[in-house]
């Protein structure tokens, strides 16, 4: 789902506080004025014993098929006064519930992995925009959430 105003925007009535799964972009917004943004960006999630490339741009980390996930962007310096916003959260065949925006401030989407073993490997473009004074600008990150079956 591609966001590009908050207008009649479906949210999710999946709360964050009811997530096991937690997926947080910060972001070095000296960074963001560069050609390559996406070298700011630091994705991190609470799943580090079932994570790879945590702590870089490209994340990729195994859930449990329905869990519930969280996804949030975030400025590392916290005197930044820009605003960030989710885009998209490609893929969304991998969600029983597709994430979507939890408020109206487009910053925190939630959603729940599907049961599937055969959506594995799939990379899962996530897409935020930042906004300040004097620059707006897009930037889109493959990361992986892999729904595993346990059995």
């Amino acid at each position: 789902m591609l966001i590009n105003s908050n207008i009649d925007i479906p949210k999710s009535k999946i709360q964050p506080s009811s997530c096991t799964v937690f997926i947080q972009i910060w972001v070095d917004v000296n960074m963001l004025a560069t050609n390559n943004p996406e070298k700011g960006c630091f994705v991190v999630d609470n799943r580090n014993k079932y994570s790879q490339f945590e702590g870089s741009s490209e994340l990729q980390t195994n859930v449990i098929s329905g869990s519930k996930v969280c996804w949030s962007v975030l400025p590392i310096d916290p005197q930044y006064r820009g605003m960030f916003t989710i885009n998209s959260i490609n893929v969304e065949f991998a969600y029983n519930a597709p994430p979507l925006p939890y408020d109206d401030n487009l910053d925190i989407w939630t959603g729940v992995v599907a049961m599937s073993t055969s959506l594995r490997g799939i990379i899962k473009n996530f897409t935020f925009s930042y906004h300040n004074s004097s620059m707006s600008r897009s930037v889109t990150l493959p990361i992986a959430v892999n729904p595993v079956v346990i059995s």
